[in-house]
């Protein structure tokens, strides 16, 4: 037994100092390097290279590079609204060699957006202009399908910005960084000569709400409107659910995007659309309803609650989709038939909107039909032209 003793003693001395390193470690991975932790640019594989342009969703666009207040160099696209869209078509050779396309039957390189006539700015400076702020990951090429929904269906302007750090962007990204990229682009789209006279919405999914928020809270007579998705109150309060073992040390983020601060500094007259997945696996939905009770406090107007079911075989296929079977696969008719009840909450109080999506998770809540039926009815609010 005595030889016993010594050797608990050293289990416990080593289990110590094995915790005490851990915590150690977790402490400075945290302080040190959340900065790769939060602004994954280099995910997925390729990000940094491989950037998808406008032209290949058949988009014309103008390729800008817009050069930052600290003298660092972005990346970004426009498309600009004219009288009619063009039908752009072209083909992928092996390697991803683009084939020049053809322009209503006319051979042309349209990378960069041509000479516009009178009529056609007229139209552009007519359209609500939509700046796309995207999440943490990837680049914004991959947002390329979201910004022709906007671009096409809703016939807006279109920019959309390459953080510092991502895709071919110069630098590293942080908090102070991407307050002074999306400040930037702004400035850019106030001095347009087409654009500095429209409504201008920002659009920002997850990380690209907060800076959506931050920017409109900075230029709160500027900003228009918002269209936030599956965002978070602010990172320190996101570490618990992300990387729990890091809950007691989560003083030490210095990346805070405090968006539940920055919100209430927005004029509670300015129209925002907010967009939740009930099934959002990396922000918990919880942050998202905080957000709307924030964003409404000081709004008078009773909140109205509608409720929008969306076709029966869409429901089940989405809440299969989600791995939440409607009910008995022995019974597919009732299956369907609860499926139809299914439906999205939506509520509205004053300028706020809100709708929530009760199979979206974090990365797939925009393929929901009913997502881009809702952001088209909110943004007609500011449509000039039919």
């Amino acid at each position: 037994m005595g030889s016993f003793i010594p050797s608990l003693q050293t289990f416990a001395k080593g289990s110590a100092s094995f915790l005490a390193g851990t915590a150690a470690l977790g402490v400075g991975l945290l302080y040190y390097g959340q900065n790769y932790m939060i602004y994954p640019s280099g995910f997925p594989p390729g990000s940094r290279t491989n950037i998808a342009t406008p032209l290949e969703y058949n988009m014309i666009y103008q390729d800008l590079t817009l050069e930052t207040s600290d003298g660092l160099k972005l990346k970004a696209y426009l498309m600009l609204q004219r009288r009619e869209v063009p039908v752009v078509t072209g083909v992928y050779r092996q390697q991803h060699q683009f084939v020049p396309p053809k322009v209503d039957g006319q051979s042309r390189d349209i990378t960069v957006d041509e000479e516009m006539d009178e009529e056609d700015q007229q139209i552009a400076s007519s359209r609500p202009t939509v700046i796309i702020f995207h999440a943490n990951a990837g680049n914004l090429g991959h947002r390329l399908p979201l910004a022709r929904l906007f671009y096409e269906q809703m016939r807006c302007n279109v920019v959309m910005l390459s953080y510092r750090g991502y895709g071919m962007s110069e630098g590293s990204p942080s908090e102070a960084g991407l307050r002074i990229d999306a400040q930037t682009t702004l400035d850019f789209v106030r001095d347009h000569p087409l654009m500095r006279s429209t409504k201008i919405i920002l659009y920002g999914q997850s990380i690209g709400g907060a800076v959506s928020i931050d920017l409109a809270s900075q230029n709160p007579q500027v900003i228009h409107a918002l269209i936030l998705e599956n965002t978070f109150l602010s990172i320190p309060q996101l570490i618990p659910s992300v990387v729990p073992y890091l809950s007691p040390v989560s003083f030490l983020c210095h990346q805070n995007w405090n968006s539940s601060e920055s919100l209430t500094k927005i004029p509670s007259e300015t129209p925002m659309l907010m967009l939740s997945g009930l099934q959002d696996e990396v922000v918990p939905p919880v942050h998202m309803k905080r957000l709307w009770e924030i964003a409404t406090e000081s709004i008078k107007e009773s909140e109205i609650e509608l409720f929008e079911s969306e076709e029966p075989e869409l429901a089940e296929l989405h809440a299969r989709r989600a791995g939440n079977p409607t009910s008995a696969e022995d019974n597919p008719q009732a299956s369907k038939e609860k499926a139809g009840s299914l439906g999205y909450r939506k509520l509205r109080r004053g300028s706020r909107w809100w709708m929530e999506f009760p199979f979206g998770k974090h990365n797939d809540t925009c393929t929901y039909r009913q997502y881009w039926v809702e952001v088209s009815q909110f943004i007609r609010q500011f449509d000039k032209i039919e």
